[in-house]
C-alpha cells in the first residue's frame, strides 16, 4: 500500500513537471508583438495638438504685437530727448509685457502638452489592443530607441488611428 502511494506521488510529480515544461516551452515560443511609434511625429501630427496650437497662436500673436509696439515706441522715445520720463514708463511697460508674453507662451506649451498626452495615452492603449500588440516602444530621437526595422514601425497607423478617433469626438 505504501509502494502504491509513493508510485502515485512520483507519477503525479513527474506529470506536473512535464506539464510545467510544456507550459514553459509554449510560453517561450509564443510570439510577442512589438510596435515602435515615433512619439515626436505622433505628437506633432495629432490634429488636437494642431488645433490647440492654432488657438494659442492667435492669442500669443496679439500679445507679441503689443510687445513689438511698445518696443518700437521705446526705441523712438530714446532717440528723442525725453525730459518727462516717458521712456522710463515705456521701458517698464515693455519689460512687463515681454515677461508676460514669455510666461504665457511657456504656459501655453505646457497646457497643450498636458492636454494632448492626457488624450493620447488612452488612445495608444486602445490602438495597441486593437493591433494585438504586447508592447509599444516610443521612439523619440533622444536615444530610447536607437534603431528599429520598419517591420516594427507603427507610427503612421497610430497617427491615422488617433486622428480618426479625434474626428469622431474621442
Amino acid at each position: 500500500m505504501q509502494k502504491l502511494n509513493i508510485k502515485t506521488i512520483l507519477f503525479s510529480a513527474l506529470l506536473c513537471v512535464i506539464c510545467a515544461m510544456i507550459a514553459f516551452f509554449v510560453a517561450l515560443n509564443q510570439q510577442k508583438k512589438i510596435g515602435v511609434v515615433d512619439a515626436v511625429k505622433l505628437f506633432d501630427q495629432y490634429n488636437m495638438k494642431i488645433e490647440l496650437e492654432g488657438i494659442a497662436k492667435t492669442k500669443l500673436l496679439s500679445e507679441s504685437k503689443q510687445v513689438d509696439s511698445v518696443g518700437n515706441a521705446l526705441r523712438m522715445s530714446t532717440v528723442v530727448n525725453d525730459s518727462g520720463g516717458k521712456a522710463k514708463r515705456l521701458e517698464y511697460a515693455y519689460t512687463y509685457l515681454k515677461k508676460k508674453f514669455e510666461d504665457d507662451y511657456a504656459q501655453s506649451n505646457r497646457d497643450i502638452n498636458e492636454k494632448v498626452w492626457k488624450r493620447l495615452n488612452p488612445l495608444l492603449d486602445e490602438f495597441g489592443k486593437k493591433k494585438g500588440l504586447h508592447l509599444i516602444i516610443g521612439a523619440n530621437g533622444m536615444g530610447s530607441v536607437l534603431y528599429n526595422d520598419s517591420y516594427y514601425d507603427q507610427t503612421n497607423e497610430a497617427i491615422k488611428f488617433i486622428n480618426e478617433k479625434y474626428s469622431e469626438g474621442n
